[in-house]
C-alpha cells in the first residue's frame, strides 16, 4: 500500500504546486494552508494511490462551491464534515476514500479536514488535475453516463448570523450544481459539498490519478529555487511542466465583469491578450492563438515568484506570462467532453472547441 502520511512540508508543497495547476483559479493559498494545518492538528490524514483500493470500493468527491458576490465567505470546519455526514445519512455507504474536485491552491485541501475527523483516507485521484470553471468539468464525465443521477450534500453559512443551511439534492449534475451555487450566494459566498460517490474503478479511468503528487513535485521544485529569487521560482515551475516563459512586463489593462456566476474578463500585457472565466482560458499574441484551455496559462508575480489568480490581477503589476501544454497535465474525464466547453465560448466570445483536438 502506497500510504503517504500528510505533514506540514507536504501541505506547503501541495498548495504551492496546486496554485500553478489552478491556472488562474483555485482560491486562496493562505486559506488552504490554514485548512490543512487544522486538519493536521485534528488528526493524521493519509494519502493513498487509487490502486490501493479495491475496484468496487466507493470514493466521494469533496468540493467547495463559491459565489462571485461573496459578502461573508464563512465556512466552518464543521460544515465540511457535515457535508460528508449528510451523504452517509442519505444511505450512501461509508466511502473508502475522499478526493478533491480539482487541483487549485485552496481546492487541493478539500477533504483534508473531513479525512482527519472521519478517519477516511485521501486518494490521489482528484476529479481533475488542473483548475476548471464549472462543476460539470470536475464531474469525471458522469454527465455522459446514461440515467446517472447526481447526489450532492451541502452545508455552509454562518450560524451566528442565521445564515446556515444544509441539505441533500439529487438530479442532473448541472441542475444540482446550479442550485447549490445559488445557496452559496444566499449564505454569503461559499458552501462545502460532498458529491457523486462512485467506485474506485471509475475514478481510475475518469479522474486524474497522480495529480496530487504532481502538485507536490512542482511545489518542491519551487521551494528549492526560492534562495535564488523569484525569477528562479518561476523558471522552476515552468520547467516542471515543460512550460515556456513567454513575456515579462507590466499588466497594461484588466477588464473584469461577472458572467455565468464567475469572475470573467480580459487582461493585456506586452501584446498578449488573456481571457479568463475564473481560470485563464485563451492566450493570443497579436490576434494569433497561442494557448487554449485546458492548456495551462499562468501569470506569475515577478516580485514573489507566486502564481497570481485572475481575481487579483491589477494594472501595473510586474508579471511573467507562462504557458504549458495540456499534454503535461493529468486531466480528468470532464476535459474530454467537448460540450462542456461551449458555455465558455459563449461567455468569452472566443473559439475554444476548434482548438481542443480532444
Amino acid at each position: 500500500m502506497a500510504k503517504l502520511q500528510m505533514n506540514k512540508d507536504l501541505l506547503e508543497s501541495a498548495v504551492l504546486g496546486a496554485s500553478v495547476l489552478g491556472g488562474g483559479g483555485g482560491g486562496s493559498e493562505e486559506d488552504a494552508i490554514e485548512a490543512g494545518e487544522l486538519a493536521l492538528k485534528i488528526g493524521t490524514p493519509v494519502l493513498l494511490d487509487v490502486d490501493d483500493l479495491e475496484p468496487w470500493q466507493t470514493v466521494v468527491s469533496c468540493s467547495m462551491v463559491t459565489c462571485p458576490y461573496r459578502k461573508d465567505p464563512f465556512i466552518a470546519p464543521r460544515a465540511r464534515v457535515r457535508s460528508v455526514e449528510l451523504l452517509l445519512e442519505s444511505g450512501i455507504g461509508r466511502p473508502a476514500g475522499l478526493i478533491p474536485n480539482e487541483c487549485g491552491s485552496f481546492w487541493i485541501t478539500n477533504g483534508w479536514i473531513e479525512s482527519a475527523i472521519l478517519g477516511i483516507p485521501l486518494v490521489d485521484a482528484p476529479c481533475n488535475g488542473r483548475g476548471h470553471p464549472t462543476p460539470e468539468m470536475g464531474s469525471m464525465g458522469l454527465h455522459r453516463v446514461p440515467d446517472y443521477v447526481s447526489i450532492q450534500s451541502f452545508a455552509g453559512g454562518n450560524p451566528a448570523k442565521g445564515a446556515y443551511v444544509e441539505g441533500v439534492l439529487k438530479g442532473s449534475i448541472e441542475m444540482v450544481s446550479n442550485m447549490i451555487r445559488q445557496d452559496a450566494c444566499i449564505v454569503g459566498g461559499i458552501m462545502a459539498v460532498a458529491r457523486n460517490p462512485v467506485e474506485a474503478s471509475y475514478i481510475r479511468d475518469n479522474a486524474a490519478p497522480g495529480a496530487l503528487k504532481q502538485a507536490i513535485r512542482i511545489g518542491d521544485a519551487m521551494k528549492k529555487a526560492r534562495e535564488k529569487g523569484p525569477g528562479a521560482v518561476i523558471e522552476a515551475a515552468a520547467s516542471m511542466l515543460s512550460g515556456i516563459i513567454l513575456h515579462c512586463g507590466e499588466i497594461e489593462t484588466v477588464d473584469r465583469f461577472t458572467a455565468g456566476g464567475m469572475d470573467t474578463g480580459t487582461v493585456s500585457v506586452g501584446g498578449y491578450e488573456i481571457t479568463f472565466w475564473k481560470e485563464y482560458m485563451t492566450l493570443e499574441k497579436d490576434g494569433e492563438r497561442v494557448a487554449t484551455f485546458p492548456d495551462l496559462i499562468n501569470i506569475f508575480s515577478c516580485e514573489t515568484g507566486r502564481a497570481v489568480s485572475s481575481d487579483l490581477l491589477l494594472p501595473g503589476m510586474h508579471v511573467a506570462l507562462v504557458s504549458a501544454s495540456r499534454r503535461e497535465l493529468i486531466l480528468g474525464g470532464g476535459m474530454r467532453s467537448p460540450e462542456l466547453f461551449e458555455p465558455a465560448e459563449t461567455i468569452l466570445g472566443k473559439e475554444i472547441l476548434a482548438f481542443l483536438h480532444l
